[in-house]
């Protein structure tokens, strides 16, 4: 998952494949810019300052080739529905896919997508931090070159809160506390009905020890803990310290709550300080940050993955070019480049070690940390019907009933791996 989005619309095939016409049709009439081999890009191009970063891979790649950066629909969902569509279609006008990491296993599972080995898959390793790297792997098997990678933090207002808590509990002791006082007590997370939802739900559940499928996605895991995670959400969805918006916030309702002075805690990712930074500096000097408090007293919290990854199609005609360019697009200076200019976070240890970055990121040592023990989202090639069936079922958040929607998230997801209502 990338930040901030839109919220996530399914498109109808018709709708897309005019899409993937109007916006591809280019790139697919040609593969050579007057004897260069051209290698199309597709996801990312639009990002600030990406355009910088294609003209220094292409200046560095001396007319070997040149890098196009195509234009995509900018969710999540409209950019998956583009690739699945074109893909199928094996369609040889894309070479490089910048793709989310929660694609991997369906893209890799259906031979869309091309396996690195060798001398390719220990340079695409190299200098990457463990868990970005298992987002590009399936069936133990490499796919993608790890491009950025993402955790959320708890934000909060300093001058309300004295110290960081750690728990939960003690979140919702000071949300309280100021509340009593007429302070700004809200506590704002990402709840509409769309994947930021997911991502909030896989980080309670995971921190909780639980998971929604087994290792090779053929049985759902709903257990207790899927209903303890559900119990959780359900009593802060009908407290008086979530916002009365909470249904329909995504991040940037999450960062306007912040803004706003309604919250005096947030859970956001880590574009949070220099987005602030441009819309109320004085806030953004009262911003305080954490790693995700405790769920469970004395076991941290596991924050969830996101980024993307740098994959390569397999009908490129110019499979090893591809992997040259994204090499250069995703090096540690074009890393670096890419944390400060795009907000996205670095999957090189090496570059939080660079103080241009730790300056922009004061954060970065908790980053760190939580990134240590992330987790992806369900590790599935059904992962969009699961992450829809997520979102879905536990929405609106103020109706969840935990033993009740469990029992529905089962029977939903059964059904999924059963090849039953299987979602484009």
């Amino acid at each position: 998952m990338r930040h901030p989005g839109p919220p996530r619309r399914r498109k109808t095939y018709a709708a897309l494949g005019v899409a993937a016409l109007a916006l591809g049709g280019l790139a697919a009439c040609g593969g050579d810019d007057g004897g260069v081999p051209v290698i199309n890009l597709y996801g990312g191009a639009s990002a600030a300052g990406f355009d910088k970063i294609i003209d220094d891979c292409n200046e560095q790649a001396d007319g070997k080739y040149k890098i196009v950066g195509n234009l995509i629909p900018s969710d999540a969902d409209g950019q998956r529905e583009q690739f699945v569509r074109r893909l199928a279609a094996k369609d040889d006008g894309m070479d490089l896919l910048n793709t989310d990491v929660t694609w991997t296993a369906e893209f890799a599972e259906a031979g869309w997508i091309r396996e690195l080995t060798g001398d390719q898959k220990a340079a695409a390793s190299e200098d990457v931090l463990a868990p970005a790297l298992a987002t590009a792997t399936w069936d133990d098997k490499l796919y993608g070159i790890p491009k950025s990678t993402n955790v959320q933090l708890l934000w909060y207002r300093k001058s309300l809160v004295p110290e960081a808590p750690t728990t939960w509990e003690q979140v919702a002791e000071e949300a309280q506390r100021l509340a009593d006082e007429g302070k700004p007590h809200i506590i704002g997370m990402t709840a509409a009905q769309y994947e930021g939802y997911v991502v909030v739900f896989n980080t309670i559940l995971s921190s909780l020890g639980g998971t929604l499928v087994n290792e090779d996605s053929t049985a759902p895991t709903v257990d207790e803990k899927t209903v303890e995670a559900l119990d959780i959400i359900s009593n802060f969805a009908n407290s008086d310290l979530a916002s009365a918006s909470l249904g329909n916030s995504q991040e940037p309702e999450v960062f306007a709550q912040m803004q706003n002075g309604e919250a005096a805690f947030i859970l956001n990712w880590p574009y949070v300080l220099s987005a602030m930074r441009q819309a109320d500096p004085e806030i953004a000097k009262d911003l305080g940050f954490a790693r995700i408090p405790e769920f469970e007293p004395g076991t941290p919290a596991r924050a969830t993955l996101g980024g993307s990854n740098l994959t390569i199609s397999e009908y490129s005609n110019n499979p090893d070019l591809a992997y040259e360019a994204a090499m250069c697009l995703r090096s540690p200076e074009h890393q670096l480049q890419t944390a400060l200019e795009a907000g996205d976070p670095p999957v090189s240890p090496s570059v939080y070690e660079e103080p241009e970055f730790q300056e922009a990121y004061p954060m970065y040592e908790v980053m760190l940390d939580e990134l240590e023990t992330a987790v992806p989202r369900p590790v599935t090639p059904l992962y969009q019907n699961i992450s829809t069936i997520v979102s879905t079922t536990l929405s609106p958040p103020t109706s969840i009933d935990p033993q009740q929607t469990a029992d529905e998230l089962e029977g939903s997801i059964q059904d999924a791996i059963d090849g039953k209502g299987i979602l484009p």
